[in-house]
């Protein structure tokens, strides 16, 4: 990755301060309404409070907690106890006495800092032998006595950050550490005595002390705000009183700063604005741009408390908007690097998604009294003589020009279904809504593999916007799969913040969909075919009623019951719903079955041979030939095996609508099926498979792309028979096939209008044709590897298919019957699926 550069420091940071003290006595260093305090007067007070830190410690090491309500006194005391040589331990007020009694027990401080205010409380929550000082007391120590010196390697901080154990964990760092990222932000970022730094962090966050020393260490001044008194309106009057120049916040407040700013308000004075923490959307570069003046530039910086600079991206006026939806978070500085690792410890290349580990010199020495995380975290870096590496536990990938793209912590990337989703670009997508403000997605539900895990986005519109979750899923539907799409959507006035302005997202999981948004259907359905499609909604999603403008997904239906309901509309109808993504409200759906079944009575429109299913996902698609009776039925359960990354489309015969003739010869049928899947997929790897007698057909599409040169994948085949000979429904009656049809249909396996006297004399016919073009088909050899699920039924004498098959052939007896071969809620059909799906896949030449 390239590179900015920081020049390495060996002073301290009470020392860089004293620097800064004599050079520049009368500049403001720290602004908090109306109290001001000098560069002169915060070293000396600062070195006040060291002494009383040393005279109360009497000789014994360690941490000294501080408790604030204000942001300045706090600072103050910061700086005592880097002078002191004792590392701090920066307290909220405002957290609950369980957390800070338990921060304070873990710490084991000598002292405990704090002002008149909190004296008391501070007394309460002092642990025994810790000495507590009240920085307004006019107590004083011997002014004669120096400070003791102090080495760069010594810990300045134990900032405490959430654990994955539930607990919290302190992280030290050092004065030579945060000296050097300090230097960096300002050799980056032209960070000078001219700057005005906000504080908007809480003091017990590591990002608000990197401010402290990042503004207070340059000769800048730092002017605080209060976010939770104050509020994130009036954030933008602050900016202007105080002349701020450089923003430090999370996106969240940023952006809802932002869009309450009336068309045209500019944020003269600013000329960085720095975003961290969260995922920066590429509707926050356009905020930025349209509130900031030319000279101003964005700053994407990925951080953690062990590293306090990752990587960094400086956006302008002028440059091109970010392709992608999350803004990447840029280049390393020098003396910090980043690499992408798979599970197994290897280099990912340049777009592969992997674990991030930061290597540096400056690396945070590790964990408070937590051996066995520091072993899990962090250890040296086996090649860079002095460095250290550290395991982060974000996800992450590094583009084809070197840019570190952030894509969340391990937990932000979940499975639905076995497909990897990011929640970050869900909630990227929902940014860009009109009139939305804010928005957050939360995933809900247990994440294995064949779970059910639902997707609901909490969103904040602006004022005096609509809140119709139709809208908002329409937005989002152009932009995403299906299967990213939200089961829920839920209006809130306000997102719940940490104190750090941060999205709240345990708060949000508290907060029950259905209870926010209980559903209430709406106008009725108007006429048979609405009420039939209401009617399988609410079938299916368990509900008692269902409105005509009621959207499928948005009442909690998801990719896999999508299939579902299009097999249910189809067997009920006897054509094919089409695709759902955009529009799945009753009467949408409705108005399309109305417009297939008119075109089917009027000749006008055929059924199409090749239906997709399915079209997320990565993978190859797999073209899925059907059965004897040429149905193209598969059933939702099949499609859960394999999961939204799989594309399916499916083929089904020609003559099934009645308004063509049926294909007379294998061969014509694996023409016609060829040209339509090249359509749709104009070059290969071709992924085949195919349902029983389908096998043939599959068998003389994969010889003619062979022949054409083109990468054929194994096929796949789904029982079938054990000779031509076999026949299927020719030899049955009109009645007996209808009686079969219907008990097909009656135990889930089967699809179409079996009511309907016209469609069951076109499958009868369709299938009788295909029964006769099998009978008199010469199958030609194949020569390519074949994985076959089968019966032990079938395969007593599986002569004639080897003779077909000469390549590679690989069997699994995963039934007795052909009904149990093909039950996909079989868990030895389901195994051995999954399996020869994954061998298939993994024999497609790399992209």
């Amino acid at each position: 990755m390239n590179t900015v550069t920081a020049e390495t420091t060996v002073e301290t940071i009470g020392e860089r301060l004293a620097r800064i003290a004599q050079r520049l006595p009368d500049r403001i260093a720290i602004v908090e309404q109306d109290a001001r305090l000098d560069y002169r007067r915060l070293d000396a007070e600062a070195t006040a409070i060291a002494r009383r830190i040393v005279a109360a410690s009497n000789g014994r090491r360690g941490a000294v907690g501080l408790l604030f309500g204000r942001k300045l006194p706090a600072i103050k005391s910061i700086f005592g106890a880097v002078r002191s040589g004792h590392a701090y331990v920066p307290l909220d007020a405002n957290d609950p006495e369980e957390r800070l009694r338990f921060i304070l027990q873990d710490c084991a401080p000598i002292a405990l800092l704090t002002d008149t205010s909190l004296r008391d409380r501070a007394r309460g929550l002092a642990p025994a032998g810790c000495a507590v000082i009240d920085i307004d007391d006019a107590e004083r120590c011997d002014a004669r006595a120096p400070p003791p010196a102090v080495d760069n390697d010594e810990l300045v901080w134990l900032c405490y950050t959430s654990g994955s154990t539930g607990e919290p964990k302190g992280v030290g760092q050092t004065h030579r550490n945060l000296l050097f990222f300090t230097d960096a932000y300002a050799a980056s970022l032209g960070v000078g005595e001219g700057d005005r730094f906000s504080l908007v962090y809480t003091m017990s966050f590591g990002a608000a002390n990197n401010d402290v020393f990042r503004g207070l260490l340059h000769g800048a001044t730092l002017c605080a705000y209060d976010l939770r008194r104050n509020g994130i309106p009036q954030l933008a009057d602050w900016l202007d009183r105080e002349r701020i120049t450089v923003l430090h916040s999370v996106p969240t407040v940023f952006r809802e700063m932002a869009i309450r700013l009336a068309p045209g308000r500019m944020l003269p004075h600013l000329r960085l604005v720095h975003l961290g923490g969260e995922s920066v959307f590429v509707n926050d570069v356009e905020l930025f741009r349209s509130h900031t003046l030319e000279q101003c530039r964005l700053v994407n910086q990925l951080s953690a408390t062990e590293a306090a600079i990752i990587a960094q991206n400086v956006v302008d006026h002028r440059g091109p908007v970010p392709a992608s939806a999350v803004v990447p978070v840029g280049r390393c500085v020098d003396g910090v690097r980043v690499e992408i690792r798979g599970e197994d410890g290897s280099l990912a290349g340049p777009g592969e998604v992997g674990d991030m580990i930061v290597c540096s010199p400056h690396i945070s020495p590790g964990y408070w009294r937590r051996p066995e995380l520091d072993l899990a975290a962090f250890r040296m870096d086996p090649i860079r003589r002095g460095w250290r590496e550290f395991r982060s536990g974000d996800v992450g990938r590094i583009d084809e020009a070197g840019n570190l793209h952030f894509l969340g912590r391990k937990g932000s990337r979940i499975k639905v279904r076995g497909q990897s989703v990011d929640l970050a670009e869900i909630e990227a997508a929902l940014s860009g809504c009109p009139d939305l403000a804010n928005a957050a997605v939360v995933a809900l539900g247990d994440q294995a593999p064949t779970a059910q895990v639902r997707l609901t986005a909490y969103v904040e519109m602006r004022e005096g916007a609509a809140r119709d979750p139709r809208v908002v899923r329409r937005h989002i539907a152009n932009r995403l799969p299906l299967y990213m799409l939200p089961t829920s959507i839920v209006f809130l006035d306000h997102l719940p913040l940490t104190a750090s302005g941060k999205v709240d997202r345990s708060s949000l999981t508290r907060i029950d969909a259905m209870t926010a948004a209980p559903h209430r259907a709406g106008a009725p359905p108007q006429d048979e075919i609405e009420r039939t499609v209401a009617g399988v909604f609410a079938l299916l999603l368990k509900l008692e009623s269902v409105g005509r403008d009621d959207d499928f997904f948005l009442l909690g239906g998801d990719s896999l019951l999508g299939v579902e309901l299009q097999v249910r509309l189809r067997e009920r109808f006897g054509v094919h719903v089409g695709n759902l993504h955009e529009r799945a409200v009753v009467a949408g759906i409705a108005e399309g079955i109305r417009r297939a079944v008119a075109e089917r009575a009027s000749g006008t429109q055929a059924m199409p041979v090749l239906m997709p299913l399915w079209q997320g996902g990565s993978a190859p698609p797999l073209f899925l030939v059907h059965g004897r009776h040429g149905q193209a039925f598969v059933s939702p359960h099949f499609m859960k095996l394999l999961g939204d990354d799989q594309p399916v489309w499916v083929f089904q015969a020609r003559g099934l609508d009645g308004l063509r003739e049926p294909h007379a010869t294998v061969d014509d049928m694996a023409e016609e099926y060829l040209a339509e899947m090249l359509k749709q997929r104009p070059r290969g790897p071709y992924f085949l498979g195919a349902l029983c007698a389908g096998a043939y057909i599959a068998a003389a599409m994969a010889h003619k792309l062979s022949d054409a040169g083109e990468v054929v994948l194994p096929l796949l085949l789904l029982d079938p028979p054990n000779s031509v000979r076999q026949r299927g429904y020719s030899q049955l009656s009109e009645e007996q096939f209808v009686g079969k049809m219907k008990a097909r249909g009656a135990s889930g396996v089967t699809a179409g209008a079996v009511d309907d006297p016209d469609y069951m004399k076109a499958l009868q016919r369709t299938a009788m044709a295909f029964d006769d073009a099998i009978s008199r088909h010469r199958p030609v050899t194949y020569d390519g590897p074949v994985y076959v699920l089968c019966s032990r039924q079938r395969m007593q004498d599986p002569t004639e298919l080897r003779t077909m098959f000469t390549g590679r052939f690989k069997r699994y007896v995963v039934g007795e019957t052909h009904k149990q071969a093909l039950d996909p809620r079989n868990p030895v059909f389901s195994s051995a699926l999954l399996r020869c799906v994954r061998l298939i896949l993994e024999a497609a030449p790399a992209a």
